[in-house]
């Protein structure tokens, strides 16, 4: 039982830093350098953000798995027991990894919109759009990962 508490924890942490790292990433490297070069709107920056996505969902599955694994085998874990800062923080870090999952897909779409608008005249719209979505995604990454934190001293 060991090992497998292990490794889930190894799995999970693993998981968090490329999902949260990725988008740092892709707001803190690759925009302003598409910005700064005005190469925004072309098919090679929008072929990188299609090929960023199933890297993303890649990491959500075994994100979710080691998640559930860490919760159930967790001593401190009751269910839908909310007396404990523990596991409140618990609560908050579900509902952000929710979140997060669900700007990841909207930014699936947002990716073939991006697509279709290359060329188009309606680019920035949707690059401006693209671009929240990260920010909210690293925003919340940040909040997953400070309940994380708070949940090992609780």
């Amino acid at each position: 039982m060991d090992f497998v508490l292990w490794a889930s924890r190894v799995v999970h942490l693993t998981s968090a830093v490329v999902w949260l790292g990725g988008l740092i990433y892709l707001n803190a490297v690759l925009k302003p350098v598409l910005e700064y070069h005005k190469a925004e709107e072309t098919p090679l920056s929008v072929e990188t953000l299609k090929r960023f996505q199933p890297f993303l969902w890649s990491v959500v599955w075994p994100l979710l798995v080691s998640g559930l694994l860490l919760m159930l085998l967790s001593p401190r874990f009751v269910w839908l027991d909310l007396s404990t800062l523990w596991s409140k923080l618990l609560l908050l870090k579900q509902a952000a990894f929710l979140l997060l999952a669900f700007f990841s897909w909207q930014m699936g779409k947002v990716v073939l919109k991006l697509d279709a608008a290359v060329g188009a005249g309606d680019f920035q719209g949707w690059w401006m759009a693209y671009s929240k979505l990260v920010k909210r995604s690293i925003f919340t990454g940040i909040v997953t990962l400070l309940a994380a934190a708070g949940m090992t001293v609780a």
